[in-house]
Order: structure tokens, then C-alpha cells, then sequence
């Protein structure tokens, strides 16, 4: 369960960058536009100055390897990412829309 919860974490710092633009500090450049609308978001939401720093400090391809094994969950385990998202401090309307940007960006075909 640790484990998922610092994914989710990591998660929740790439979609923050997502809404700084392309001024953000995590490399997003092997991402299409909607994976890198989603890290910047995500890393802009995030409440953890100790994961931000980690999302900053990963490669391209960190960013991208991150992102792919994340998948699963971000599209297909509601219930563990809600609940990584409400141990990570989000209430749950933050958590919800988090959720909807998830599916709006990553999860839709």
C-alpha cells in the first residue's frame, strides 16, 4: 500500500505541472500534449514539497516510465486512487476533480 501511495503521489505531481505551463520544472518532453497537460496539473496540485522535488529531479524518460506504469490505476482503480488521493491530504471535491481531469486527459480513448 505504500507503495501505491507514492505513485500516486508522483501522480499527483506530474498532472500539477500540467497546469504551469510549459515554464514547469519537470521534464515532459517525451509526453504527447495530454500527458504533459496532465504531469503539469498534477504537479501544480501537489501538496508534498518532498515529491515535487522528486518529480523534478526524474529524466524524460523517468517522467514517461512513471506515467506508463501509473496507467492502471489512474484509469482503471477508482477506489485506490481515491483513497491514495485522500491520504495524500486532497478533500474530496479536489479529489474528485482530479479524477475527472485523470479520465478527461489519460483514460479517454
Amino acid at each position: 500500500m505504500k507503495k501505491a501511495r507514492i505513485c500516486l503521489v508522483f501522480t499527483c505531481i506530474l498532472l500539477a505541472a500540467a497546469c504551469g505551463g510549459s515554464d514547469t520544472a519537470v521534464d515532459t518532453s517525451q509526453l504527447s500534449d495530454q500527458e504533459k497537460e496532465w504531469v503539469e496539473y498534477s504537479y501544480a496540485h501537489e501538496k508534498n514539497d518532498e515529491t515535487k522535488r522528486a518529480w523534478e529531479e526524474l529524466s524524460a524518460e523517468g517522467v514517461k516510465s512513471y506515467l506508463e506504469r501509473q496507467l492502471p490505476t489512474l484509469c482503471g482503480d477508482t477506489a485506490s486512487l481515491m483513497k491514495s488521493l485522500k491520504e495524500a491530504g486532497y478533500e474530496a471535491g479536489e479529489a474528485q476533480d482530479y479524477k475527472e481531469k485523470v479520465d478527461d486527459l489519460l483514460c479517454s480513448p
